[in-house]
């Protein structure tokens, strides 16, 4: 089978190189590649005298004479894993193709051992897909113990401690970088997936037991193996400086950057389901603030703080936008929005938010006055101003996520 889906090429490729024609027979002698493509699917004698010689062999002018479809040349069997899998043909005056007949079998059991190991990637890609595929989709009727038989074939072991990590790396505006040379089409963006995942293994891979595989077109997903003797700050600083490693390559390689989501640590399969839905989360909420680096770990508080205003339920939601209806439907909404958020990180101190605006200490005084008169909550209450933060944070980011459906219609 390898050898068939190489033959033709190497043939005609083959022949333009050394100047003579050139066939390759099957271990059932029929011809699978030739210059003289009419000899396609034919029946080869020779052949078979070859294969179970299992050595080289010339036939001179007079030695074909008597033998249909053999031309005069040197036959050599293709030797693949210590089995003859077919038989090279260079056809003309033994004396002058003999020559080339070891470098060029040489070169053709080259090319099976090169399409064999990329055949074994591609099946251990789609095996460990498949693996992930059911690592992230546990439910209750998921039979865990087919997942931990078939991560064990696989050599993974998934009854201990880990953590899921997303990278998403927009590869889709590949075809606007201009440091690319070729035009982009599917096949070149295949090429450059191939590319990132080969880097992120080399950066992110500590372990044969951390698994790594492109989740989609744009992000890439590592359930990392944690050792038992590191810390939690420990592990965290390895993974910012891999995310620094990581933005370094596709910033200079393809002018794009990287985003890395780190769930929590859990145990089990069930558990990295919920660390996967986790560093999901993470991503999510940190793509929707300004962090810098862009490495979003979910127990963050800054993370936990965004995720609490995003997923606050629909009641609560209704009921809190009542409460402060007025100041979301002011003329003044942005700016008192901004004031009133900038006041909050500022731990409510009135002169080091007035700094941070760059605003007169009275002007900010007047915007919270503003605010507590459209809201009746006291802005100097600290429960009363974690109501209206969540307020305005789950309003901006309900507002930015119409924007992003109408424009994707």
């Amino acid at each position: 089978m390898i050898l068939e889906e190489i033959a033709q090429t190497v043939a005609e490729n083959t022949a333009e190189i050394i100047g003579h024609p050139i066939s390759i027979t099957n271990e059932k002698g029929y011809i699978i590649g030739s210059t003289d493509r009419s000899r396609l699917g034919t029946f080869h004698m020779a052949s078979i005298e070859v294969l179970t010689k299992n050595d080289t062999v010339s036939y001179g002018f007079e030695d074909v004479k008597s033998l249909e479809n053999v031309l005069p040349g040197v036959a050599s069997p293709i030797i693949f894993d210590r089995k003859a899998i077919g038989v090279l043909g260079i056809i003309g005056n033994p004396q002058e193709v003999k020559k080339y007949v070891q470098l060029v079998k040489s070169h053709v059991e080259l090319l099976c051992q090169e399409s064999f190991k990329k055949e074994m990637t591609v099946l251990e890609t789609k095996a460990i897909d498949s693996l992930i595929h059911y690592l992230i989709h546990v439910d209750a009727k998921t039979d865990i113990e087919h997942i931990l038989r078939y991560g064990a074939m696989l050599g993974y072991n998934l009854e201990g401690n880990r953590v899921c990590l997303l990278i998403e790396i927009n590869m889709l505006n590949l075809h606007s970088s201009e440091s690319l040379r070729e035009p982009y089409d599917k096949f070149s963006l295949q090429f450059y997936q191939r590319e990132v995942i080969d880097t992120v293994k080399l950066i992110f891979q500590d372990s044969k037991q951390d698994i790594i595989s492109l989740l989609n077109p744009e992000q890439f997903i590592i359930v990392k193996s944690l050792d038992r003797n590191e810390s939690t700050e420990s592990f965290m600083k390895s993974i910012e400086r891999k995310t620094a490693q990581l933005n370094a390559y596709v910033q200079r390689k393809y002018k794009l950057n990287a985003a890395v989501a780190v769930g929590d640590v859990k145990k089990g399969v069930s558990g990295l389901a919920e660390s996967y839905q986790n560093a999901s989360k993470a991503l999510a909420a940190g793509k929707r603030t300004n962090l810098e680096p862009r490495l979003y770990r979910y127990n963050d508080l800054h993370i936990m703080l965004e995720l609490l205003t995003w997923e606050v339920s629909p009641s609560i939601r209704k009921g809190l936008s009542d409460l402060v209806s007025a100041l979301l439907h002011s003329d003044n909404f942005a700016i008192l929005a901004q004031t009133f958020l900038t006041y909050c990180k500022c731990n409510m101190n009135v002169s080091e938010t007035a700094r941070s605006l760059f605003i007169h200490r009275n002007t900010l005084v007047y915007r919270l006055e503003r605010i507590r008169e459209l809201t009746r909550l006291d802005v100097t209450n600290f429960e009363h101003c974690l109501l209206i933060y969540i307020t305005i944070k789950n309003y901006q980011q309900q507002m930015m996520l119409r924007a992003h459906e109408k424009k994707s219609r």
